[in-house]
């Protein structure tokens, strides 16, 4: 390897050299090689490369470190943090934000399949799905997508706490799962898993259930044409907070069903947390709402008249929509820190109510040079790791970068939002984005990336509520061991939202 001369060849000769490394070390089991065929990718120029060949060279890469990983951990085993699955998912999703530019259903298809099939590993099972849901709107007979689908369906299924829903999880993964069978591109090994999962599946549930497939009322009826239009968008974005949402859009979906469960408390102590979550919650829809609106708001609103601005030629805009959209923003990126401070009281972390946030909650005296705490390293709560693995998702100064390519420019946006000068343009200019006074963006990618932040904010709420039930299923266990008492909770009326 070190003869291989990568100066002199095309793009296309360095990507087949490179992919034949990686598959040949593949065979051979050989990390040793496959971290030398990554440094040696790693050290390709790729100025002159295409958009294409530079999302291929980045497939291979996260391709390498998926070899390394089940190498290093046979029977899918894996510890809590790896450099692997880290180095797949940044990986995979470089190679995602370019290829989507290009023309090649295949790759895109097995690089959403492969992120989606990460997410489901690592506890992230709402987010999974949406991976397999963008792959299958490219191309809707991707067999290994739809088994995939189907398989995190099943996983997924195992946090739900209501039957009948996590039934419905089961009907469908099952389908799935079905489906993949009749598909050419469905690996041996693949197929011999999703059949095991179909065998569990029918073992629990008669087959006669499984095969009927309800058909729901229109819960539509009888609403206004205003809120059907938001509820049918909350549905079609899945935001709802409702596991149902993902699996599919129908009307019966289109509320925020999900709440914490009845919980164990130690005599004396505050029912606190059902308060904290009610907070949290209400934050986020009121956020989506306002989102929604200034989607919806095409005429300057009343209160935007006779407010005096000046046309600085910059193109900037301004108006009562996109001070909505900032504010979704500011909410729901401020979720994130609120959520650490919910978990940090409920699990008695005994981080320092001032000091915590979302990126440190998980490392002892909030550093990660002090390494994880014992609780989240010994904990089977698989939904405390998927809330660890999607704070990674998040840039904070002091932890290692994020796995989101997005994350340094969307905390950035933050900061200027939240402290600086920050304005939206409809047209960009390069030449200003070099002075730093002001960070601008235009519209729609400002809209985008605030979406973005939506949906990742509604995973973490979901992923909060699964592990409080976890936690609480495991404590109803202990409830000998000293005095406690179960608190039940009624749902406060919409008329009394006023």
């Amino acid at each position: 390897m070190e003869t291989i001369d990568l100066t002199i060849k095309k793009p296309q000769e360095i990507l087949k050299i490179i992919g034949n490394i990686f598959e040949t070390s593949r065979i051979d089991n050989d990390t040793e090689k496959l971290h030398a065929g990554i440094k040696l990718a790693d050290a390709i120029d790729i100025e002159n490369f295409d958009t294409y060949s530079k999302a291929v060279l980045l497939y291979f890469i996260g391709n390498a470190w998926s070899y390394i990983q089940n190498i290093k951990y046979p029977n899918e085993e894996f510890h809590l943090e790896t450099d692997e699955l880290e180095k797949q998912i940044k990986y995979y999703r470089k190679a995602y934000a370019l290829i989507k530019k290009c023309d090649d259903k295949f790759i895109t298809c097995q690089i959403l399949t492969n992120i989606g099939n990460l997410f489901s590993h690592i506890g992230r099972f709402s987010e999974a799905q949406e991976y397999f849901n963008l792959c299958l709107e490219i191309d809707s007979n991707f067999g290994m997508a739809i088994g995939n689908k189907g398989f995190g369906l099943f996983y997924y299924a195992r946090v739900i706490f209501e039957p009948v829903q996590q039934f419905i999880f089961m009907q469908y993964a099952r389908k799935n799962l079905l489906e993949s069978q009749v598909t050419e591109d469905v690996y041996i090994d693949a197929n011999n898993a999703f059949q095991s999962v179909i065998q569990q599946i029918e073992s629990a549930y008669p087959i006669g259930q499984l095969d009927d497939y309800k058909d729901y009322d229109n819960y539509y009826k009888g609403l206004s044409d205003t809120e059907v239009e938001y509820r049918q968008w909350c549905a079609k974005n899945r935001l709802f907070i409702n596991p149902l949402n993902d699996v599919f859009l129908d009307s019966v979906v289109a509320h925020d069903y999900l709440f914490t469960p009845s919980m164990v408390l130690e005599f004396n102590e505050k029912p606190i947390y059902q308060t904290i979550f009610n907070q949290l919650k209400q934050e986020y829809v009121s956020a989506r709402y306002l989102y929604f609106e200034s989607l919806s708001q095409n005429k300057a609103h009343f209160s935007d008249k006779d407010v005096v601005l000046m046309d600085t030629l910059d193109y900037a805009v301004y108006s009562l929509p996109l001070e909505k959209v900032k504010i979704t923003f500011r909410i729901c990126y401020s979720l994130f820190d609120k959520i650490a401070y919910l978990i940090n009281l409920y699990l008695k972390l005994g981080h320092d109510a001032n000091r915590v946030n979302f990126r440190n909650i998980w490392y002892n005296k909030g550093n990660k040079k002090n390494g994880l705490k014992n609780e989240l390293l010994v904990s089977k709560n698989w939904l405390l790791r998927g809330l660890f693995w999607l704070s990674k998702d998040l840039d904070e100064k002091g932890f290692d970068s994020p796995i989101e390519p997005e994350a340094k420019e969307i905390v950035t946006i933050r900061n200027f939002l939240e402290h600086k000068s920050f304005k939206i343009v409809e047209s960009f200019n390069p030449k200003w984005t070099e002075q730093s006074e002001t960070y601008e963006i235009e519209r729609s990618l400002f809209y985008e990336k605030t979406l973005k932040i939506l949906k990742l904010s509604r995973s973490a709420l979901m992923y909060l509520s699964f592990l409080i039930y976890v936690e609480e299923s495991q404590r109803k266990e202990r409830m000998d061991e000293k005095l406690v008492m179960p608190v039940e909770f009624i749902k406060i009326d919409d008329e009394e939202k006023i």
